[in-house]
């Protein structure tokens, strides 16, 4: 897996690079030393976190913001800040743990952190911030009618007819160690067949009776609304999953007031609460921005938001 890892940060680099030429063409200097460049991932609750993060940044600071959203999977994101392409991003702390330090599982979630946060100051001179609060873990997912009917309890109990199911995961759960290659070792057991599926497109699938289970994200409000059924890890395979901004530290050396910005949203989101915000982004068809704008003032943190 490492040569492969590498191969694919030389592409994130070489892409990364194109893109910043692209973006730096005719960028007054002074305005680029008052941007920060906040990226996201390529689905819902990233690019909510995004606007968060955003929005919080344009009314409590004099610092401009470009969005950089829906840039990829985690390698690209992670490629593009350790090479200064972008200043930060949500990242989770299982993710960085797993898919970038390729450690093992730490299941206490403080010691997770603490092991993130060491070895990105370490090997790509970024920090983690505070956590934004809720652990948005995998879950294995099945649809609740056929959980109740063949006891489907636990992730164990999937053993005796998992040759039979049709999986639906994201490209990433099948490639990473801490998705389906590790899960598969952990549990000694696999699926029949496993289709790729966008992140987007996997609640439809399972819905839809297109496959048996999916690789659900623990936070995301189409579990209830879906009638879905997450099982339980009984062997604890999944590290626990919180999110936080990382953000390279020469831009939190440069504008300090990014910790205290950033710090306003330390613990503000529960696993509930996340899932509610998801839910209005992907069933009620809202938009990531409007959403998170709400949210903020919610909690009075847009009270001296710029108009216009």
């Amino acid at each position: 897996m490492k040569p492969l890892h590498k191969i694919i940060l030389a592409l994130c680099v070489c892409v990364g690079l194109l893109g910043a030429a692209f973006y730096g063409c005719g960028e007054d200097p002074k305005t680029a030393a008052s941007t920060v460049r906040v990226a996201t991932k390529n689905f819902t609750e990233q690019l909510i976190l995004g606007e968060l993060m955003a929005q919080l940044i344009e009314a409590k600071t004099d610092l401009h913001v470009k969005r950089q959203f829906n840039l990829g999977g985690t390698m690209i994101c992670h490629g593009a800040l350790v090479n200064g392409e972008i200043d930060l991003y949500p990242e989770y702390t299982g993710t960085g743990l797993t898919a970038v330090l390729h450690q093992e599982v730490i299941a206490q979630p403080d010691s997770a952190y603490r092991v993130v946060a060491r070895a990105y100051e370490t090997q790509f001179n970024s920090e983690w911030l505070q956590p934004f609060g809720f652990n948005n873990t995998y879950a294995i997912t099945a649809r609740e009618q056929d959980a109740k009917s063949k006891g489907w309890k636990t992730i164990e109990d999937l053993r005796g007819t998992a040759s039979g199911l049709q999986a639906g995961f994201t490209a990433e759960f099948s490639e990473r160690q801490d998705g389906y290659p590790g899960l598969r070792k952990a549990y000694g057991f696999g699926f029949g067949t496993v289709r790729d599926l966008d992140p987007g497109l996997m609640y439809g699938a399972i819905v839809q009776n297109e496959v048996d289970v999916i690789c659900a994200f623990a936070t995301d409000g189409r579990i209830a609304a879906y009638n879905l059924k997450p099982l339980e890890d009984n062997r604890g395979f999944f590290p626990p999953y919180y999110a936080a901004p990382v953000v390279r530290r020469e831009v939190l050396q440069a504008h300090p007031e990014l910790r205290r910005t950033l710090g306003l949203l330390s613990g503000i989101l529960d696993d509930a609460t996340m899932q509610k915000l998801n839910y209005r982004v992907d069933e009620e068809k809202r938009a990531p921005a409007d959403v998170a704008r709400k949210f903020l003032e919610s909690k009075g943190l847009l009270e001296s938001a710029k108009e216009g």
